[in-house]
């Protein structure tokens, strides 16, 4: 299948889909209050729920073993078969079978939603997926306009439930669509791969996962809540029957119109206007701004118009922003979580707003409209925190992911500022430019006055690499007026080299600028990830005390190089000071991050064993995973070295006990912020604390058996392609 044709089957499949779910809520919602009374919502908004987490966890694992292409058509032809059982149940037996339509349209149609999008976003590389996903997403739109027409002319034409013939030919015509594309067309990303972990691990070592889904959970409870009154509301209004389900789809095909609108007008302009936060949290700020005014105006078309709002920001800003927090998200996490936060959490959403509604029923009257209200103010509040709280943690997650590949995105194609800051941060150093050349001379009555330093300057920023070695190469001493364009030289790799050199003999003279340019966000990421290995040969006070500040930087190669630099500047015997208590603070910034940030982290670097502090521990040198290098070597300043090394050697085995016992010495020396987070340092938990002296000491003993084993580890395993041993490297 062509590529034109690709994009055209997942736009049809996008607009059947949508036409479903939009005719779906009408029926679903007329055919059940047409047999039960509103009070019932409650009790069964919380069985759907209950079902649709059942579901949702099993599809959840087929996701991760079959795979969306296999998966997905099945699944739609199962619906679609359910729904003509369901048309020919009604008739016999209408009020069960009406439970069975709430609890099918529930519980299936956001795990078809959630993976149908896993589907597209696997047809399309990520290029393709921003040129053509607009397309499709507003194609379904458009599907869910005419599927809500459909539904309210079938049901006065004909009758109510013959609305579910039209939604068994809807899924019918999807699951035809999604089996024509072959197992060829998914798209083989060349990574790789990522191992598979389940998704209470990955959500156990992630809070950026935790965040993500308490902003679902509580933002469909509120709309639980909206729902709740504008259904009981619509019943006591049009009755039952034909009437109400017509009366439903017009209000659906009503709001899928304006969500058209929205999604087409402002969408790309509030992410890029306003950036990512502030677009996810104009849903709770609209949602709680209109259950004030509706508990000010205690009128039906006041509720409906809440309720249209909701739906419309939710499918159109909400939903085109809420996409975006996922894009950190490795594609083999993405598959094991994704659906669980679509569909768990949104179910989950339901569940609890179903119990709030129950319990101001209980305590207050009937209706209860000014508790429920007042409950759905307070949880649009907690959604606006959360939105900016993610916010922030998604630029720190994104940064990991983009930095190895910020050279395949198109800039113009990126519209959140946050994401744009980020993919600009990432972009490897430019060479300097040769338009940036000061004249060197000047004329004073006609006569040419000549000055050295202003010479040498000229080379320096001249853009010829050869030009600039010859002056770097010529220098004895470092003027003041040369040292702001040597720090800049180091973001040029073809003269970088020289130019350390040069500012390494400088010593304490320049350490003030180093640390001033190392320590500016505006300043090169380059420079400030090259930066520590200069003040790491400068063994002074104000050289550690700079570093100790670069721990914070949210560059992790910048923090890396600085905590390498200060073990390096511990050791050379200086009489050095540095605080334990802001050591102990970077260790648990970095363990609080969680895993699949921890997984992220790249050196654009290579190593330099020149520069005498090439690894923590030669013996693993290109085989660390490079945060638990980070860790060890800050632990190492304020703990006892060997038995630090010791332990970040055998965290490196699969020893169960020499593992269990490293985390145990660490359990004992550590304060508490990190003791909580040792257990994610590795698989086990340490075993009931002893004395730090004893297990210190059983911990050395065991030294000799950690390297030997590490030793014929290494030598059975082939080496990191792209890398060579220590050994290897310091005998070339």
């Amino acid at each position: 299948m062509s590529g034109t044709a690709l994009v055209r089957s997942a736009m049809a499949g996008a607009a059947l889909m949508l036409a479903h779910q939009v005719a779906g809520k009408a029926a679903r919602d007329g055919l059940f209050l047409s047999q039960y009374a509103p009070t019932d919502l409650p009790r069964i908004v919380s069985a759907a729920a209950l079902f649709a987490l059942l579901t949702g966890y099993f599809f959840s694992l087929l996701m991760e073993r079959v795979g969306p292409r296999r998966l997905m058509p099945a699944a739609f032809g199962i619906s679609g078969v359910l729904q003509l059982c369901e048309f020919v149940a009604y008739d016999i037996w209408p009020g069960i079978t009406a439970v069975v339509i709430y609890l099918h349209i529930v519980g299936f149609g956001a795990i078809l939603l959630s993976g149908f999008w896993s589907l597209v976003n696997e047809l399309f590389d990520p290029r393709e997926a921003r040129k053509y996903f607009g397309a499709i997403a507003g194609t379904g739109t458009a599907g869910g306009i005419a599927g809500g027409v459909l539904a309210e002319r079938v049901s006065t034409l004909v009758s109510a439930p013959a609305v579910l013939l039209v939604l068994a030919l809807l899924h019918f015509g999807c699951a035809w669509i999604l089996s024509r594309l072959g197992p060829g067309e998914v798209v083989r990303r060349a990574v790789k791969p990522a191992p598979l972990r389940s998704a209470g691990e990955l959500f156990r070592q992630s809070p950026y996962l935790w965040n993500l889904a308490a902003l679902v959970l509580l933002g469909t409870a509120s709309a639980a809540i909206l729902d709740y009154l504008f259904k009981s509301n619509a019943a006591a209004t049009f009755g039952k029957g034909p009437a109400l389900v017509r009366f439903f789809a017009i209000f659906y095909t009503t709001s899928q119109v304006l969500t058209f609108a929205v999604q087409s007008l402002l969408s790309s302009v509030a992410l890029n206007k306003l950036g990512l936060a502030r677009t996810v949290s104009s849903l709770p700020l609209a949602t709680g701004a209109g259950s004030l005014t509706a508990l000010l105006i205690p009128l039906f078309p006041a509720i409906a118009s809440v309720r249209s709002l909701e739906l419309i920001l939710r499918g159109s800003l909400f939903r085109s922003g809420y996409e975006l927090f996922f894009t950190p998200v490795p594609p083999a996490d993405k598959r094991a979580v994704k659906t669980i936060v679509d569909v768990g959490c949104d179910r989950l959403g339901d569940a609890f707003g179903s119990g709030l509604i129950q319990l101001a029923i209980f305590l207050g009257p009937a209706m209860a409209r000014a508790e429920i209200l007042s409950i759905s103010m307070v949880l649009s509040g907690i959604c606006v925190w959360l939105a900016f709280r993610l916010d922030r943690a998604y630029v720190a997650v994104l940064e990991q992911g983009l930095i190895t590949r910020a050279a395949e995105l198109d800039l113009a194609d990126v519209q959140d500022p946050g994401t744009l800051s980020v993919v600009l941060n990432s972009l490897p150093a430019m060479p300097i430019s040769r338009a940036a050349v000061i004249v060197p001379a000047e004329t004073r009555s006609g006569r040419l006055i000549v000055d050295p330093e202003l010479e040498r300057l000229s080379a320096l920023r001249s853009g010829d690499a050869a030009k600039v070695t010859a002056s770097l190469n010529g220098m004895i001493s470092t003027d003041a007026l040369l040292v702001p364009q040597l720090i800049r030289l180091l973001a040029w790799d073809e003269v970088a080299d020289n130019a350390k050199h040069l500012l390494v003999r400088s010593g304490a003279a320049i350490t003030g600028q180093l640390v001033d340019a190392m320590l500016r966000p505006e300043e090169d990421f380059t420079i400030r990830r090259r930066i520590p290995r200069i003040l790491a040969r400068t063994p002074i006070q104000r050289s550690v005390d700079g570093l100790v500040d670069g721990l914070r930087d949210p560059r992790f190669e910048v923090r890396f190089q600085c905590g390498r630099a200060l073990d390096q500047l511990m050791q050379s015997g200086a009489g050095l000071v540095c605080p334990a208590d802001r050591i102990y603070a970077a260790v648990e910034r970095e363990l609080a991050a969680g895993r699949p940030i921890w997984e992220g982290h790249r050196l654009l670097d290579r190593r330099d064993s020149g520069e005498g502090y090439l690894f923590l521990d030669d013996l693993l040198s290109d085989r660390s995973n490079h945060l638990l290098e980070h860790i060890f070597s800050l632990l190492a300043i304020v703990l006892p070295r060997e038995p630090v090394k010791v332990a970040f050697r055998a965290l490196h085995t699969d020893d169960k006990l020499l593992r269990g016992l490293a985390l145990e010495y660490l359990d004992s020396v550590v304060p508490d912020g990190i003791r909580k987070r040792l257990p994610d340092l590795a698989d086990g938990v340490p075993a009931a604390p002893r004395p730090s002296a004893s297990v210190a000491a059983e911990l050395l003993r065991s030294s000799d058996s950690v390297a030997a084993l590490l030793k014929k580890t290494i030598s059975s395993a082939p080496a990191p392609a792209g890398t060579q041993s220590t050994a290897t490297a310091r005998s070339g």
